[in-house]
């Protein structure tokens, strides 16, 4: 209140001493002399500049001598270096590549399942028979077509050796000996792929076709094996974030679904740019005794590419962007410690990385300032501040 009356009172008394001058100014500007003109603004404009620095005076006296004074009240905070962490947040998908579903490699009819759903088999293990009998039967034939070959080309090779026959005969008996033998070769492949086999470890996850079911290769499945000893977690990110994505790089990942999280690290990151949506593939790979993890399942990413163990860290809503895209804080100049009176000066900042609402700082401020926290959008620079500590 004395402040207003006082200002009132300079005010009244420089409009009383200037009515003449007011006056005066008319006449100047009714004469139409562009340079008496230009005299007169110049003249008020260093009278304005004078008041403007005493009324400044008056009112840091004002500031400190007035102990009712009313002040914003704000809250601050002190900047201190700590550890800091960055990470980059995708989603992905758990696979596992001992996941398959087999097929027959050749056409029969389903004669034994040695298994059951949930059986856990080694690898080489018999899973499933076809009928093979027509195949046997005919690998016994070609056998004993065989056994005459061989004794036929073993004779001819004699005889030709003895310059007896013709080279022919020789030729024909070593071919169609070498022939039967091929041709039964191919026939024990037949009846071992008659027979399914477990590729590797694993468990029987399903059992597809029935007993005496006719099936074709390629086309039938017939049981799925899976192992989930080993996991892989598949995920795509952004190409802005690949020169900070390295392999062996520390990863979160969590399975919201069964609420558990696991530290592991890249296993391999991919060499080419989806041109479709500008991503590169990176694979984890996890542990899974306890069987928790299950192909398709959705899988959170917290991946950390950046850390500095000496950063300078300000929360958030502590920082102001203007219109020219430049951040600000407003740093805080003791005037007196005990009635925590102080000056909020506007600072501009260069900052860093954001994480979790808490940015890093690079250039503007300095260990140890004081920067105002909640008020910061309610006052000025330069305006002195009042810190409230709650």
């Amino acid at each position: 209140m004395k402040k207003h009356i006082y200002i009132l009172t300079v005010f009244f008394i420089h409009f009383s001493c200037n009515t003449g001058e007011k006056n005066d100014t008319i006449t100047i500007v009714n004469s139409k002399d562009l340079k008496l003109i230009q005299n007169k603004k110049t003249e008020l404009t260093q009278e304005i500049n004078v008041l403007q620095k005493e009324l400044k005076i008056l009112n840091q006296a004002i500031v400190d001598l007035d102990k009712n004074q009313k002040f914003l009240l704000v809250t601050a905070a002190k900047v201190e270096t700590k550890s800091f962490k960055h990470f980059i947040e995708v989603q992905g998908s758990l696979e596992s590549d001992k996941n398959l579903q087999l097929y027959p490699e050749i056409s029969g009819i389903i004669k034994k399942i040695h298994v059951k759903e949930g059986q856990q088999v080694l690898k080489g293990t018999p899973l499933v028979e076809l009928s093979n009998e027509g195949i046997i039967a005919q690998l016994d034939q070609i056998k004993l077509q065989l056994k005459l070959a061989e004794t036929t080309f073993e004779r001819q090779s004699f005889l030709w050796k003895q310059k007896i026959g013709s080279e022919i005969q020789f030729l024909e008996a070593e071919t169609k000996y070498l022939s039967l033998k091929k041709s039964i070769d191919q026939i024990k492949d037949q009846v071992l792929k008659s027979k399914i086999i477990a590729p590797f470890d694993g468990i029987i996850d399903q059992i597809i076709a029935d007993l005496g079911s006719n099936v074709s290769p390629g086309i039938t499945p017939i049981l799925r094996i899976v192992n989930l000893d080993k996991i892989k977690v598949k995920a795509e990110i952004p190409e802005i974030h690949l020169p900070n994505v390295k392999k062996e790089a520390k990863v979160l990942v969590s399975i919201p679904v069964i609420s558990k999280s696991v530290n592991a690290r890249i296993s391999s990151i991919g060499n080419v740019i989806n041109p479709s949506n500008r991503n590169f593939r990176i694979e984890i790979i996890l542990d899974n005794k306890e069987n928790d993890f299950k192909p398709n399942m959705t899988a959170k990413i917290s991946i950390n590419d950046y850390e500095n163990s000496n950063a300078l860290l300000v929360a958030q809503r502590s920082i102001i962007e203007n219109s020219s895209n430049e951040f600000y804080v407003f740093k805080l100049m003791s005037l007196d410690k005990i009635q925590q009176k102080y000056k909020a000066i506007k600072t501009l900042v260069q900052l860093g990385r954001t994480s979790n609402n808490i940015v890093e700082v690079i250039e503007g401020i300095d260990n140890g300032d004081l920067i105002v926290e909640d008020g910061i959008r309610l006052i000025k620079d330069q305006q002195i501040v009042k810190i409230i500590v709650y």
